[in-house]
């Protein structure tokens, strides 16, 4: 298989008016990113019933247990609960409303700005994954700072006079190669029985095809979180959150929770935040929170794009507990299944419960056709589209502010 930059040399910005048009289309993509979550919470805040479709702001009811569904009054949750709402809700087919994961189109918008490519359910917690990287699509390196933690306010410094530094680490880490693929991931507690239950985020893996094996190992390291194992008839390859050899932490943040967005450079926390590091989260009926995470998936040279490293995966694996609200994190995480132990919901093994959501691999195909088959501009054209319509230079320039001093949100 030819490398990933030269299959994709044709649609590559080469000159350096490309290389310039490029960088201010990227810019203008995360501006609509940005205006496209004040967009989602104007339009959260309308308040439209999922059964009439009537606005009723502030008024209207939204089922405590999904988050997801707003109704007028009484009369029309009851007259969608039997119907339809009742089945949708406990099959987990719509996330919450945020805007902190808009898995739908925001009005005008051909492309959601966190497209679904897995989702999962067992005994009523739920998850949905989709992508977290660049408009570029390239995957992100070791090298790189990963999110708002505070410790990458220094990280070039380190890197160069650390303990831990020189070409040498760069070298045994592969720390330069584009290969981490970043996912963004909500996870729900819906139980019926009201039971909190734990989240342990530090712990999610995603496990490969089995015919994605070896080219998927092509880029190990001796950092990485994870290993082979054999499932069914084939060996796979599971990979856990990555760890930082610089930072010593997972490459993993808790973003949001419950609607609200988290800074880890802020405190107080969310209460619900028990340990922000190892994203572990507690979850009552109807909550939720919201991680970005990377995992090596990539090699940078045949794996090196976003859908190069999705189209390896079949699943995704999150652990978490039953959660009586005393014991200590700590004491629950031998209990936590991995994803080669087949995990069961209950048994005797103790509180451990394994979530496991199988990648669609026509979503991730039909998402990045554009990219794949008519390069990098058609991509933004097409996903990227209608920024600045309507909109001032200036008011653009101050939204392009707000986002380099980190105003964005998440």
């Amino acid at each position: 298989m030819n490398s990933s930059r030269l299959r994709y040399k044709h649609i590559t910005p080469s000159s350096p008016e490309d290389i310039m048009e490029a960088s201010m289309q990227s810019g203008m993509a995360n501006v609509r990113k940005y205006t496209n979550r004040q967009r989602a919470d104007q339009e959260f805040a309308l308040g439209k019933c999922t059964y009439c479709g009537k606005e009723g702001g502030t008024s209207v009811k939204i089922c405590s247990r999904c988050k997801a569904a707003k109704y007028c009054d009484q009369a029309c949750q009851l007259a969608d609960f039997k119907p339809r709402h009742k089945r949708e809700c406990a099959n987990f087919m719509n996330p919450p409303e945020t805007s902190a994961f808009l898995a739908k189109p925001v009005t005008n918008q051909p492309y959601a700005m966190q497209p679904v490519f897995a989702t999962g359910h067992v005994d009523s917690v739920g998850c949905w994954v989709s992508v977290e990287g660049q408009t570029d699509c390239d995957l992100d390196m070791l090298t790189s700072a990963f999110g708002e933690n505070p410790k990458h306010k220094d990280r070039k410094e380190r890197i160069a006079v650390g303990a831990d530094k020189g070409r040498g680490t760069i070298r045994r880490y592969k720390a330069a190669v584009r290969s981490h693929l970043g996912l963004r991931v909500l996870v729900q507690n819906r139980r019926k029985d009201n039971q909190p239950i734990l989240v342990f985020g530090s712990r999610m893996q995603v496990v490969s095809h089995g015919s994605m094996t070896v080219a998927m190992s092509r880029g190990s390291t001796i950092s990485d979180n994870g290993g082979a194992f054999v499932g069914g008839s084939a060996t796979r390859l599971a990979a856990g959150v990555a760890k930082d050899p610089w930072d010593k932490v997972p490459r993993l943040e808790i973003i949001n929770v419950n609607g609200q967005d988290v800074s880890p450079d802020k405190t107080p926390l969310p209460s619900n935040i028990k340990d922000a590091t190892d994203g572990i989260v507690a979850l009552k009926t109807g909550e939720y929170a919201i991680f970005n995470a990377q995992f090596r998936v990539g090699d940078g040279d045949t794996i090196a794009k976003d859908w190069e490293a999705l189209a390896c995966l079949e699943t995704f694996h999150i652990p978490y507990v039953i959660w009586d609200g005393a014991s200590a994190p700590s004491a629950l995480a031998s209990s936590l299944p991995l994803a080669d132990t087949n995990p069961t919901v209950g048994g005797a093994r103790g509180p451990g419960r394994g979530l496991t959501a199988r990648f669609d691999q026509a979503a991730v195909r039909a998402y990045y056709a554009d990219f794949i088959e008519r390069g990098e501009q058609a991509y933004i054209d097409s996903h990227y589209r209608d920024v600045g319509t309507g909109m001032g230079a200036e008011k653009l320039i101050q939204m392009m502010g707000e986002l380099m001093r980190g105003g964005g949100g998440a």
